[in-house]
């Protein structure tokens, strides 16, 4: 299973956003806070997901795997970290995922096949799943 446009930040990538970036993100025709943009893959198979695509800040290409082994929790909403007045649409819950790398604890947002007019994801969709495979 494969989401075109999916937009993904860490934990850190929302604590350090600047008010341009948060006046960026509630203007008209703007996406989430985010860092990256991608396309986020799902392979069953494999027990993983596969984030493809490009950093931002720097233009440069960007990988992230995430085995199924590795996560610790799938929330679907708001948080102490991406507040409701993070996003200008309400309904539009970033998904969070929790994993393991390294012996460290990580924590990415998504924001799965993101379509910008409608401010809609997947994100739902891919948290039912997430819940049924772990």
């Amino acid at each position: 299973m494969k989401f075109g446009k999916t937009l993904l930040a860490y934990e850190e990538d929302i604590k350090n956003a600047g008010i341009c970036d948060w006046i960026t993100s509630h203007t008209t025709g703007f996406s989430p806070l985010h860092r990256y943009e991608g396309t986020l893959e799902v392979i069953e198979d494999e027990r993983k997901l596969v984030f493809r695509g490009k950093d931002k800040s720097t233009g440069k290409d960007f990988v992230l795997y995430i085995p199924f082994s590795k996560i610790r929790d799938v929330y679907l909403g708001f948080d102490e970290v991406f507040r409701i007045w993070d996003e200008r649409a309400p309904w539009n819950k970033p998904l969070r995922i929790k994993y393991e790398e390294d012996g460290k604890f990580k924590t990415v947002y998504i924001f799965v096949a993101f379509k910008r007019f409608l401010r809609t994801t997947e994100n739902r969709r891919l948290y039912e799943k997430l819940k049924r495979w772990l």
